[in-house]
Formats: structure tokens, sequence, C-alpha cells
């Protein structure tokens, strides 16, 4: 098998002759391996020869990012509106260009530089009417759908689909974009006080979700293989909202956007953190083919329950924990964990070893390297026998 043949069998829950695993990390990060590994190279990681020297180097399969298969293959339309003025910036989601304002800043140390939002634009809004004149429906005329770029380099598709692995989906997140627009704690509020406000930016939420997926789809859904979504609607502990809340309210929606995609024949990715069961098995149901990321240090996400629930249901494309493992444990303590994957999944497949989110530039190195060194190792090993 080869990377890709390797990935998408162990998608399809197939049996694979070793267990694909992926990397996903900060930029800075990249740098600081490539000094480790002794490695001169010109430019960013964009480039393919670049990426793979470095995969190579760390010994992984690809470069993913937390929602995405592949994070330097990733398609959205051309947003043609006005763009932040000073001091907000654009974010790599565009939610900037449904009024959401972000501003950017940097970690000097670690030369980690993010995005966060700092404005609503619902937020001071009370009655329905105003929504209805504050519709983001029309801002889809912002986009130009016949032009789909890569998210990083801005040019449009020009490789074959048999050798990357092409994604798509954007603006997608339909319980994270109603908090965004709203601000998470009054939208929160609404749902629970103001049911008839919140049903309705849910409902003008979804309209615009399911049509800008309908053009993109239109647009690239032949071109792709990947259509990734995600929605952060668990925290630490369990759900931030009831499981009943969104069957009702989310779950349609992502029903409909879910059957659209699989039209096209694409595998239908989300990324949700947190703990996720009372809420999982919903989208399972609808037709989830991965699930990214598996954070296993929150409440009752451990590998073994993981697996035990869904392992032979999902995809699970994460599994290595960021939160506390990585940073403080030692690297016979993450090769411990990894060899755990290799006991619960075997070849069997369903499971792409990855962090369970992007790897922090505070990460020891030699707890990174160690993921992929007892990956290979088991990998080797088992395959032999």
């Amino acid at each position: 098998m080869n990377t890709k043949e390797r990935f998408i069998s162990s998608i399809k829950l197939e049996p694979v002759d070793r267990i694909p695993t992926s990397y996903r990390g900060a930029i800075s990060l990249y740098e600081s391996l490539m000094k480790y590994f002794n490695v001169s190279v010109e430019g960013l990681p964009y480039s393919k020869e670049n990426r793979d020297i470095f995969l190579k180097n760390l010994g992984a399969d690809l470069w993913s990012d937390t929602v995405r298969p592949d994070a330097f293959n990733y398609y959205r339309p051309s947003y043609k509106g006005p763009l932040p003025e000073e001091p907000y910036s654009t974010d790599s989601e565009l939610f900037y260009a449904l009024g959401i304002k972000c501003k950017s800043a940097k970690v000097e140390k670690y030369n980690f530089e993010y995005s966060y939002i700092t404005e609503s634009p619902l937020k001071n809004i009370s009655t329905i009417s105003e929504l209805k004149e504050n519709s983001i429906y029309p801002k889809l005329d912002m986009f130009d759908f016949s032009v789909m770029k890569n998210s990083i380099t801005g040019e449009a598709l020009d490789t074959s689909r048999d050798k990357d692995f092409i994604s798509m989906g954007t603006l997608n997140c339909f319980f994270m974009l109603c908090c965004y627009l709203r601000g998470m704690e009054q939208f929160l509020t609404d749902l629970a006080f103001n049911k008839k406000f919140a049903e309705y930016l849910i409902g003008m939420v979804g309209e615009f979700c399911l049509e800008f997926s309908r053009r993109e789809l239109l647009s690239f859904g032949e071109k792709a293989e990947f259509y990734c979504d995600w929605d952060d609607v668990a925290g630490q502990y369990g759900p931030m909202i009831h499981p009943d809340i969104f069957v009702k309210y989310f779950l349609p929606l992502y029903k409909k956007l879910i059957d659209s995609v699989k039209k096209y024949n694409l595998f239908f990715t989300w990324h949700c953190c947190g703990s996720i069961h009372k809420i999982l098995p919903y989208m399972i149901d609808a037709g989830l083919d991965v699930f990214e990321v598996c954070q296993t240090s929150a409440k009752d996400m451990e590998l073994e329950k993981v697996h035990e629930l869904y392992g032979r249901k999902v995809c699970i494309h994460g599994g290595i924990d960021v939160q506390s493992l990585l940073i403080n444990k030692k690297p016979e303590d993450i090769k411990k964990e990894v060899r755990k994957i290799f006991d619960l999944w075997g070849f069997n497949g369903g499971i792409i070893i990855a962090p369970s989110h992007g790897i922090m530039p505070e990460t020891p190195i030699k707890n990174i390297l160690a993921i992929y060194e007892a990956a290979n190792e088991e990998n080797d090993i088992r395959s032999s026998r």
C-alpha cells in the first residue's frame, strides 16, 4: 500500500499493512525540528519538496491540520469582499467575511502567531426583526465559487487527486458560527431564555451554511475527496449544550449537509474537541467518516473507551494527547501510548495516529519524535510477523 491507499483503507475501516500517521503542529515547530534534524532548506514548508524532506526526517506519513487530512491541499472559494481595517485582521476560516472581528497576536518566545475573535456583530441586537435586517445570507455574493483556490498558495488546483489529499469545506460550523456572530455567552443565554430568537438565528446560519456548501460542492465536489467540518460543541467535561438541543436544532442541519456531501462521494470529516460521547453517536449515524481529533485528555475520552465505543464505527484521526502527555511526560510515556493504539486497533483500520490537536511550540522535540519512532517500530515489528 502507498500512503494514500493506507489512509483510505483505514478511513473505510478496512485492513491496512501499517497504521498510518500524521503530524500536526505550529509552523514555528517546523523550523525547530528542521534545525534538530540539521537540515537546511530555503523557504517555508509550503513547497512539496520541503514537506517531503520534513516528513521523511520526522517519520510521519502526512502533514495534517486539526480539521483537514492534508494541511496544504485545502481549497475554498475566492473572497472578493472588503477586508478588515486595522486593528482587525483576517483569519484562516474567513469569519471576517461575516463581520466577525478578529485580531492577530504573537508569542514572541516561540515565534507563534494566532488570531482570536474580539467582536461579535450581532451581540447588541434584541429582536428577530433586527436579525432579519442583519441577515448574513447576502454575504454569499462576496464569494466567487467558480474559482476555488488553495488556502495557502492562492492557486487553483493543478495536481492530480491521485497524488494528494484534496479537501474542501468552509464556513460550515453551525453551532460555533452562532456563538461567534452573537457572542458565546449571549447565544447560550438565548437558547435558555429567548428560544424564538435563538431558533431564528440558527435557521439563518443554517440557511447560509447549507447554501454556501451547495455552491462549493457544485464547483469543486467532483475534484475533492474530503469535505471537512469542525464545530466545538463540547468542552473538557462534556457538551456545551444539552444533547437534546443539539439533536433538535443542529443535527438536522448536519444531516442535510452530510447528505449533500455524500452525493459527491466525498469523505466527511468532523472535528470537535472535548468529551463528545453524548453527541458523537448521532454524527456517526448521520454519516461521519472521520472523527477529528479525539482529545484523550478530556473526561471519559481514554483510548480504551474510544476504541470500545467507536473502534468499528468511525475512523479516529488523533489520539496522542497534546494537552498533558506530550507537554509533561517523557518519551517512553509517549511510546507506551502509541503501543496502546496498536494493541487496541491493530491493522484492522479505523485509526490514523496523530496528535490530538496542533502540537504547541513549547513541546519537547524528543516527545514529538517519540510518536513516530514508536509508530514506525511497531509497524515494522508487527507487519513482519
